[in-house]
């Protein structure tokens, strides 16, 4: 037993820290407004989530909230950081209140209940997608912009695959009101604590779709060399024939700051009653990514898979307003022929 157990009246200066910095988020959050979204008076519809006419004329300029300043827009994500950090201590997460087992694995009836609905619901909208056996693996870093590379750029029909992506999941749990709520904190502020979840619901989406060798693009990250290498086994092992790799290529302080500025556009428009808002990345989760040999460990993981790939592209995209490039590309057939020379 540490000192801390043997004497209760002893507070952690970190809890403290977290404790002050809450309650003054609190005392702010109750001068709000009740017609702001997060005043802990406003009233949203049974999702969780408002219908921004209701609230206001979200298209008149007059009628909108000013944008934070940088500064406040930093003080907003220090707050973000110590609500969802107490939210986690306090078991929040929605892996460690919805599981019945020691090891939070086995979910509870109910919600298994939900995770079927989520899954039915969504593999109806991809009922039109054709089972040719044909798979797209994309990976980068956050802010690489994998969706524009691949509909605009790489020609991939988004109509005729399915995309798994565990943060459009968390959209789909938040439009729900499956995400905790938090007060102070947007739905997909507080979308951390259904991480565990949303990636068990994007595993079994995948596991229906190959089940059937329906169309599919896996947006990811690449960050891990084994589940990556995993993911394309499992695809074979259900069959399918071709199997294409995409890597969008940017550097870890790009993806900072592009994660940034995504997410505090999704801020702004939460305060203005639009969306779900945004999705925070903390930087430091972006900046692990460092590698010795390549600009990121999610880039050392398609240079080392990319040979497992029917035929892959890498893309360059760190120029801002620039269009994207194709770096490198090759396939199965071409390395073949290196090999015999």
């Amino acid at each position: 037993m540490g000192a801390a157990d043997a004497r209760p009246d002893v507070v952690d200066r970190d809890e403290l820290r977290s404790a002050r910095a809450a309650g003054s988020l609190d005392r702010r959050l109750e001068r709000l407004p009740d017609s702001h979204p997060a005043s802990p008076r406003y009233c949203a519809d049974g999702n969780g989530a408002q219908d921004a006419g209701e609230w206001r004329d979200a298209g008149d300029a007059d009628e909108r909230v000013r944008p934070l300043t940088d500064a406040e827009h930093a003080e907003h994500v220090a707050e973000v950081r110590v609500r969802l950090e107490a939210a986690r201590a306090a078991g929040l997460s929605t892996e460690q209140q919805h599981t019945i087992d020691a090891k939070h694995k086995i979910w509870s009836d109910e919600r298994q209940a939900l995770h079927d609905e989520v899954i039915d619901d969504l593999y109806a909208k991809a009922s039109a997608v054709p089972c040719e056996q044909k798979a797209v693996i994309a990976g980068g870093l956050p802010g690489s912009g994998k969706t524009t590379v691949l509909a605009e750029h790489a020609g991939f029909d988004p109509s005729r695959f399915m995309t798994i992506n565990p943060d459009l999941i968390k959209e789909e749990m938040a439009r729900r009101g499956l995400i905790p709520h938090i007060g102070g904190l947007s739905p997909m502020e507080a979308s951390d604590l259904v991480h565990e979840e949303s990636s068990l619901l994007a595993k079994r989406l995948a596991h229906r779709a190959q089940a059937e060798g329906r169309n599919v693009i896996w947006d990811v990250t690449m960050s891990d060399e084994r589940s990556t290498t995993l993911r394309i086994q499992s695809l074979r092992d259900a069959g399918y024939t071709h199997v294409t790799g995409i890597f969008i290529d940017i550097p870890l302080e790009v993806s900072v700051r592009r994660a940034d500025a995504r997410y505090r556009e999704g801020n702004e428009e939460y305060r203005n009653g639009e969306g779900l808002g945004g999705r925070y990345v903390p930087p430091e989760v972006i900046r692990r990514q460092t590698d010795s040999n390549w600009p990121s460990q999610n880039r050392h993981t398609f240079e080392q898979v990319k040979t497992a790939f029917d035929v892959w592209w890498r893309y360059d995209n760190s120029k801002d307003g620039r269009r994207p490039t194709v770096a490198a590309t090759g396939s199965v057939d071409r390395e073949r022929e290196e090999v015999d020379r």
